[in-house]
């Protein structure tokens, strides 16, 4: 019982760790948003200016672009995709000169010849 609590405590701590860092954007608006009275009061760059109608955001778009500055100094993630292409897109079919259409021919058949001579092939009798 006490083993099966402590997983699912250590497995909701960690997805509120990933879905903290997918969503750090929102987070630091949401405690931006808890704490704006204060952060207007004491941090922020226009609290001597009288009617200044900053409260705050000042430091909130400090925040969002450090956010930013660290997210671009992350490695990028090597997901890259290629393509195979197995069919080719021309609609043509590749040319062969006369002379080696028949010696195309003449080693299919020799090719033929080698397969009905071996003892486990046997072609069908008509």
């Amino acid at each position: 019982m006490r083993n099966s609590l402590t997983r699912q405590i250590i497995a909701l701590s960690l997805v509120m760790t990933i879905a903290l860092h997918l969503f750090t954007d929102l987070a630091i608006l949401i405690s931006f948003k808890i704490s704006q009275d204060y952060i207007a009061e004491f941090l922020c760059i226009e609290k001597d200016i009288p009617d200044s109608t900053c409260r705050g955001c000042c430091q909130l778009e400090k925040r969002l672009n450090e956010q930013e500055e660290q997210k671009q100094e992350l490695p990028e993630s090597s997901n890259r995709k290629s393509e195979i292409q197995f069919f080719s897109t021309k609609n043509e079919l590749p040319s062969i000169p006369q002379q080696d259409s028949r010696q195309l021919i003449s080693m299919n058949q020799d090719n033929y010849n080698l397969l009905t001579s071996c003892r486990i092939f046997h072609p069908p009798k008509s």
